[in-house]
């Protein structure tokens, strides 16, 4: 991955944008993440940091939500004995876990993609905390992901809750980044 780059995702079926500044450097990955959108009438905030280690791996985030004058904020912690923090309390809730999928942004699907050595058609299950928008709910989510193709530099995944019945096809440029995520968010740069 190039070491600093600049992204900026347009959503598909609602006003909205969100602007990501991405780095690595030998501490990990470093996202910065502002998301504006109109969600259920109301325009919605979301900020978010996110620090992976150098193989993908989920560390810590911060994530801020304000619509409607509420704000929501959660400090998310996965340490290296696989425990869970939320705002400072263990979560054994979900320990399970292995990744985080932040609602509202295409970038949490790029570290499983990214961190999994995913074979071809073939659905790979695994167990995320999930933060949903806009009140930043915590909770466990189960999701699959499946490599498109059998090419060298994979550039197609379909991404399926397991929960519901939702499934999106996106599309990741040579660093696995999205560039389409089915009809919610397309990138803007190039």
């Amino acid at each position: 991955m190039r070491r600093a780059r600049s992204i900026v995702w347009e959503w598909r079926d609602r006003p909205g944008l969100e602007h990501l500044l991405l780095r690595s450097d030998a501490a990990g990955i470093h996202a910065d993440g502002l998301v504006l959108v109109e969600l259920a009438g109301a325009l919605l905030r979301l900020r978010y940091t996110i620090l992976c280690d150098a193989e993908w791996r989920f560390r810590t985030a911060t994530v801020a939500a304000e619509s409607n004058g509420e704000t929501h904020q959660h400090r998310i912690e996965h340490g290296g004995d696989g425990d869970w923090i939320v705002d400072g309390a263990a979560r054994p809730d979900l320990a399970a876990c292995s990744d985080i999928d932040i609602m509202g942004t295409p970038f949490t699907n790029t570290m499983p993609i990214r961190r999994l050595a995913l074979p071809p058609e073939q659905p790979v299950a695994l167990n995320v905390v999930y933060a949903r928008i806009p009140d930043l709910d915590i909770s466990m989510a189960a999701q699959d992901y499946t490599r498109r193709g059998a090419g060298d530099a994979p550039d197609r995944f379909r991404y399926r809750s397991l929960g519901s019945d939702f499934t999106a096809e996106l599309s990741v440029d040579k660093d696995g980044i999205v560039i389409d995520y089915g009809t919610i968010w397309r990138r803007r740069d190039g």
